[in-house]
């Protein structure tokens, strides 16, 4: 997540609210660089200290990822005798606005988890205690239990709409089939079932860009259940949905380099067989 949040700041957005690193995510002249959500898009910084040498092996110089660290080498040099003085120049951060990244997704038990965990606690936080608690969601966090939360694959733009764009949202429908739809970052779509209710909905989002956090109830939208199993056309359709949500999202909410985003490739895991 934190991998997507830089990616994201890449537009052109500034996600630094929550701080976000994406540790050696970038070689330059093999020169390693972590990137950093900035305050107008990414920022990098070194991976480690880099020390540069003479042919004769000497320390002529060096750069460093804080002046602290810069003046802790400085010290040490001088110390060991190998300096008699050590000069220490600040260089400003830099933005990347031409560079093209790449992030892996991946819907996995992880994020399934993360989202169930999301869905519970919002239900929890409006009133839905009993419900979470008889459900057996407990023993599925802990690992000893299937629950079927999978991809989200269907039109979410009745959710969407009700909330800022990249948000991180959570809509919860209660009734005979209850389930909830989580969004991360206006791109990762997740579907979790929940055991049935008195009818109701709820809508709850946090806004990576303001902080701004809601939790309300609502008329509910009727969005049907999400089928366990997908074909590789469905894979390609959804993949390309959110791909374009998280597009639209990102110049809606004003990214000063609006994203080219495509999806190069995708993993379906093992084929699902016959069954009776």
């Amino acid at each position: 997540m934190k991998r997507l949040q830089v990616f994201i700041s890449h537009f052109g957005l500034n996600l630094t609210r929550t701080s976000a690193t994406w540790p050696s995510a970038l070689e330059i002249d093999g020169t390693t660089y972590d990137l950093k959500s900035g305050s107008s898009g990414v920022q990098y910084e070194l991976a480690r200290p880099l020390i540069l040498r003479d042919e004769a092996g000497n320390i002529i110089g060096g750069r460093a990822r804080s002046r602290s660290e810069a003046e802790q080498f400085a010290a040490s040099l001088i110390k060991k005798g190998k300096a008699k003085e050590v000069t220490i120049e600040e260089a400003p951060g830099e933005n990347l606005n031409d560079v093209k990244l790449g992030v892996h997704l991946s819907y996995n038990d992880d994020l399934y988890r993360l989202s169930t965990k999301l869905a519970s606690n919002t239900a929890i936080f409006m009133g839905r205690h009993a419900l979470i608690k008889e459900s057996g969601i407990a023993q599925y966090l802990y690992g000893n239990l299937g629950w079927g939360t999978r991809i989200g694959y269907c039109d979410t733009s009745a959710i969407r709409s009700l909330r800022p764009g990249l948000s991180h949202t959570v809509y919860i429908e209660f009734g005979f089939n209850s389930h909830a739809f989580v969004i991360l970052f206006g791109e990762m779509q997740v579907y979790v079932p929940l055991p049935a209710a008195e009818p109701g909905a709820i809508l709850s989002f946090l806004d990576p860009i303001t902080g701004e956090e809601s939790f309300r109830e609502l008329k509910p939208i009727n969005m049907p259940p999400v089928s366990r199993f997908w074909t590789d056309a469905e894979a390609r359709i959804h993949f390309a949905y959110i791909t374009r949500q998280l597009a639209e999202e990102a110049n809606a909410r004003g990214a000063k380099h609006p994203p080219s985003l495509s999806v190069p490739s995708y993993d379906l895991g093992t084929p699902a067989g016959p069954s009776e």
